[in-house]
């Protein structure tokens, strides 16, 4: 009976409590819709990820720690604000994306390697009234949904120089919750995080390009204890810039390597990668040896954002590529007293068969359609007590700045709608646990006493 008791957890009226999250990214339909406004759904596991094996447990038998601590008031009531700690969470890996899992011509490699920074979130946060708020880009002919954004902006934004006000179409909408609940939280990238594509889809011109990761909001880089979210901002997440390629036979390069970047002499020529002597394959940027200037393109994206919230929010972007979606979700703070709860991870993976980029095999009865494969995985939580559900809605628009801006005009390439999602579970202290264990050694100790 005295060990039982020790089962029970500790008190959670400390100013500290241990917490696990669940992120969820709300994206293109593909693979199942499982949410109104045709977007599909990419959930991640419970962080930080922890599996104990226990009292005769051998597998997935939940999340007790070693533990990470958000800073709460006391009792930690709903309503209550908190805060989550710097690197609770963080992820290190690589995927990829190709012509047969992705978009025709296009191969993603993303390498990355993120942690959290601290996340700080109250009532009341941006919102002092229960009126919802629909954040657009102002236009001189006025946004009336679903925002076409037409004319020119109102104020041309000091960010860029302006180059990427035109075509800021779409709009966020956010109802605060009762207790206009929400703040900020942001992943920062390390250094080794990059962004690496291969493209065919221009055939016979082939790009390279290559991107890292940054955390500019507004125009300015933030370090995790800077960033502070308001409604409207304006952030960066990386640019993208894609070198032209030679290709061997074509008459642009029959000296070189397929894969080495085209180079134009003088340097000043588009004036964007420029290279010096002893800068390429041991001699300069061209054959002779003399400096160049890589021909490149840019892949500028900016976003919209607003902040963290435990109200409903929907993203609304009408042009949306390639599909128009509009993700929408509801927040919420709600007290469970301490249940056990079996959160299903759900995962897919995706596969399209043979495309006109990647030609179809002898049958073409496949060509062309997708082959989708799912599993699920129970992920258990014990004596939840509190649950704070968040979500963050993104506008998302992507402009391609020409090998040659000085003839070619700026095109925007890729608007989409996002919505990120953000659980936060408290879970009790393991102080029983913790007692339980040091009984037992204290117990084993006196015996081997009492032994000698």
């Amino acid at each position: 009976m005295a060990a039982g008791s020790l089962l029970v957890a500790g008190s959670a009226l400390a100013a500290q409590h241990l917490f696990r999250v669940e992120q969820s990214w709300f994206n293109k339909p593909n693979p199942i819709v499982t949410t109104a406004g045709g977007a599909g759904m990419y959930q991640a596991y419970i962080q930080p990820y922890v599996t104990v094996t226990m009292m005769g447990c051998t597998a997935n038998c939940g999340y007790y720690y070693p533990g990470k601590y958000a800073t709460v008031q006391a009792g930690n009531p709903i309503g209550g604000a908190f805060t989550l700690p710097q690197s609770a969470w963080s992820y290190s890996g690589s995927f990829s994306i190709t012509p047969k899992t992705g978009w025709a011509g296009y191969t993603t490699i993303t390498v990355s390697n993120y942690y959290n920074g601290p996340g700080h979130f109250k009532a009341d946060n941006v919102h002092t009234t229960s009126t919802p708020s629909r954040i657009v880009f102002p236009t001189t002919n006025g946004n009336p949904y679903p925002n076409l954004a037409a004319g020119n902006p109102v104020t041309a934004s000091a960010t860029h120089s302006g180059y990427y006000d035109f075509g800021r179409v779409g709009s966020i909408n956010v109802t605060p919750g009762p207790r206009r609940f929400g703040g900020t939280l942001r992943v920062f990238y390390r250094p080794t995080a990059f962004w690496y594509q291969y493209v065919t889809y221009f055939t016979p011109a082939l790009y390279k390009g290559y991107a890292y990761f940054q955390n500019v909001n507004n125009g300015v880089t933030q370090t995790p204890n800077s960033w502070v979210s308001n409604i409207g901002d304006h952030t960066e997440i990386y640019r993208l810039t894609r070198f032209l390629l030679n290709v061997k036979g074509s008459g642009t390069g029959d000296h070189l390597q397929s894969a080495t970047a085209k180079a134009t002499t003088p340097t000043t020529a588009f004036g964007i990668q420029p290279t010096v002597n002893g800068g390429l394959q041991g001699g300069g940027g061209t054959p002779n040896g003399g400096p160049a200037s890589y021909i490149t393109g840019v892949q500028q994206y900016v976003n919209t954002i607003h902040p963290w919230t435990t109200g409903y929010a929907r993203v609304n972007n009408p042009i949306g590529s390639p599909s128009i979606i509009s993700p929408r979700s509801t927040g919420y703070d709600t007290s469970l007293g301490g249940v056990d709860l079996q959160v299903d991870h759900f995962d897919w993976n995706q596969q399209w068969n043979k495309t006109a980029f990647d030609p179809c095999p002898a049958s073409p009865a496949t060509c062309g359609t997708l082959t989708t494969t799912t599993y699920t995985w129970a992920q258990h939580l014990y004596g939840v007590r509190r649950v704070v559900s968040m979500v963050r809605p993104r506008l998302i628009h992507t402009y391609s700045v020409p090998l040659d801006p000085t003839t070619d005009p700026i095109t925007e390439t890729w608007p989409v709608s996002r919505l990120w999602r953000l659980k936060v579970y408290f879970v009790p202290e393991p102080a029983g646990m913790l007692l339980l264990g040091t009984g037992i050694v204290a117990l084993l100790g006196v015996s081997r006493i009492r032994r000698r």
